[in-house]
């Protein structure tokens, strides 16, 4: 997700799998809080509160994806486990319904019985399907020979 918000003109679409999108809102669902810490002030930072203060949270705003969300231009998919307590499914859910509301396409597939590993057998067959689907609609066409190309073409 940082990627497409922070780098928009090099990707022609994106396929996420239960990403951190917001660490603001997920800082107080996880079951790593202390992960948000760091990832927004670095090693050595303060343990995690259960409360954390506006500041910090301002602070854990400013540096995720969402943060860089009306820079992006691409169609999104994301992948995500119901039961995944690491990155809850409302954080990527709300990144994508903000992405709709800027008229770009963004799909949600949800694996009911997944954690944030998406491995069950169905999930991963499930989910590879999805994302070569999804591939073939967005960058690759077939050639006059009728194999399965990267479209090159400039957008």
């Amino acid at each position: 997700a940082h990627l497409i918000g922070q780098a928009p003109l090099r990707f022609r679409t994106a396929v996420l799998r239960n990403p951190v999108c917001n660490l603001a809102t997920m800082v107080g669902a996880t079951d790593i809080p202390d992960w948000c810490y760091v990832e927004a002030f670095g090693q050595g930072c303060q343990p995690y509160n259960s409360v954390p203060p506006p500041a910090d949270l301002e602070r854990m705003f400013e540096v995720s994806p969402a943060y860089h969300i009306d820079k992006v231009k691409v169609p999104t998919l994301f992948l995500l486990g119901a039961k995944d307590r690491r990155v809850p499914a409302v954080d990527p859910i709300q990144y994508a319904r903000a992405l709709r509301a800027r008229n770009l396409e963004a799909r949600v597939v949800m694996f009911p019985e997944d954690t944030h590993a998406l491995s069950g057998v169905q999930t991963e067959y499930e989910g590879w399907l999805t994302i070569v689907g999804w591939l073939r609609r967005h960058i690759i066409v077939e050639n006059e020979l009728g194999d399965l190309v990267f479209d090159e073409t400039e957008e």
